[in-house]
């Protein structure tokens, strides 16, 4: 009787322990994890605050360049139609796309702004179909230094955020993103008029956009 109880109780350990070593491996090998490591021409995800983000969440995209170039992403398409109503207001959904180069200063990337493009979409049905009513493009001759930049923490991980003039440490009281592996985009555009040949425009749209534009210029008079 004694051996049989003592089977059992090794049997439910040995269960105990496999069932904890495939949570530990799905964590360390399948589960999304904080960048340690930044590796060029791979494109790494941002989730806000330290989260990865969810398929409905606004995030981040950053690739770092061999040729000492960055492309950064930052879209804000995905999220559900009721989450664009903010303190009474409606905003729509866009993509913004940033290009540049960068230096390493004391292990953090800081990066500079080159061009600058964007689109945007009259509501979450015109991002399904891939339909805009504006884009813009600018370009920076001689370069702006951008407020993100790429932080190494004390953690050992990297994290987009905020800093003003400093390239020490970014501001924990403003939005930060930590970068993550297992990006569901493994390529971003290289160029603006790559950027924008995946998108149609929705003259229809873009007039009601103007439309709407001028109307509230005229009430701010």
């Amino acid at each position: 009787m004694y051996k049989t109880v003592s089977s059992k109780i090794k049997l439910f350990i040995t269960v105990i322990i496999i069932v904890l070593s495939l949570i530990a491996i799905k964590k360390l090998v399948v589960d999304p994890q904080p960048v340690k490591d930044i590796k060029m021409n791979t494109v790494y995800i941002c989730g806000f605050g330290n989260r990865y983000p969810v398929r409905t969440q606004s995030r981040y995209y950053i690739e770092f360049k061999d040729d000492k170039t960055y492309i950064l992403m930052h879209d804000d398409s995905r999220r559900k139609k009721e989450d664009y109503f903010e303190d009474g207001y409606w905003s729509s959904p866009e993509i913004e796309m940033f290009f540049g180069s960068y230096e390493i200063k004391n292990g953090n990337y800081v990066l500079t702004l080159t061009e600058r493009t964007g689109v945007e979409f009259k509501d979450v049905k015109a991002v399904k179909n891939k339909k805009i009513n504006f884009f813009y493009r600018n370009k920076y001759k001689d370069g702006e230094k951008m407020t993100e930049k790429i932080f190494l923490t004390k953690k050992g991980n990297y994290v987009l955020g905020y800093s003003g003039d400093s390239v020490k440490s970014y501001d924990e009281k403003l939005p930060y993103y930590w970068l993550y592996n297992r990006s569901d985009i493994k390529k971003l555009s290289g160029s603006v008029e790559e950027f924008r040949k995946q998108f149609k425009m929705d003259k229809k749209a873009e007039q009601e956009r103007l439309a709407e534009q001028e109307r509230l210029a005229e009430q701010s008079q």
